[in-house]
């Protein structure tokens, strides 16, 4: 008994020294489809389903999801946004819940998610584009063995679809967003989405072994132990 507990754990130990010290893989998931709405105090996307979602980890895609994929979001009190290019933060409060493949990852802002608003040329396109970084995540069951450490970056690029502005202006199609009112009262932005950050640690060789030499020192302790009740 006692020589097969030593093979054993000398299996283990040797096993892990053979473990070469892992780099962090950054991995990332990107979507698309993203439809966010703006009510004059926050931007949102309900219960919205998304278009496609890619796995990526270090950059080499793993896996692609077109079904079952979508996401909720609240980005508050962002206040008034003015026409022209500017830039804005929120409040805190709610984050993002990202559902895929049956499962998914919830995200709380713990810090204000910044905003910037930019019209180009002063016409139509207008391009909406957010980001934040926050440790605040609530639970994740990700498929393709993805499982993020903190902290995680979010970001968003999006471009306005449909707009009215604050003294009767707006428009849609070939309006200028130039025309009447200095800031939106509400907008519509149609866009893609991508949540960012290092895989959870897999434990260092020096902590396996720890792990391996307690597991030995344990048994042999238990095994003289019942050599001297006997």
């Amino acid at each position: 008994m006692r020589k097969s507990l030593i093979l054993l754990a000398a299996t283990f130990l040797v096993g892990t020294l053979g473990v070469l010290p892992a780099a962090a893989n950054t991995l990332q998931i990107q979507f698309s489809g993203l439809n966010l709405t703006y009510d004059g105090n926050n931007i949102a996307a309900n219960e919205d389903d998304l278009a496609t979602m890619n796995f990526f980890d270090d950059g080499v895609l793993v896996g692609t999801l077109s079904s079952g994929i979508g996401i909720d979001l609240l980005i508050p009190n962002i206040g008034p946004i003015l026409t022209g290019d500017g830039s804005y933060t929120s409040g805190l409060g709610y984050g993002l819940n990202l559902w895929a493949g049956g499962g998914g990852i919830g995200l709380d802002w713990d810090s204000p998610v910044s905003v910037n608003v930019n019209e180009l040329g002063g016409d139509v396109n207008v391009a909406v584009l957010g980001s934040a970084s926050t440790n605040a995540v609530t639970g994740q069951n990700l498929p393709f063995g993805f499982n993020f450490d903190t902290p995680i970056q979010f970001s968003f690029s999006t471009q306005i679809t449909n707009f009215t502005l604050s003294g009767g202006g707006g428009g849609f199609g070939d309006q200028a967003f130039t025309d009447g009112g200095d800031y939106y009262t509400h907008f519509d932005s149609f866009g893609t989405g991508e949540l960012s950050g290092e895989a959870s640690p897999i434990p260092e060789p020096a902590t396996l072994l720890m792990i391996g030499a307690g597991l030995l020192g344990g048994g042999l302790s238990r095994r003289r132990k019942k050599r001297e009740d006997a």
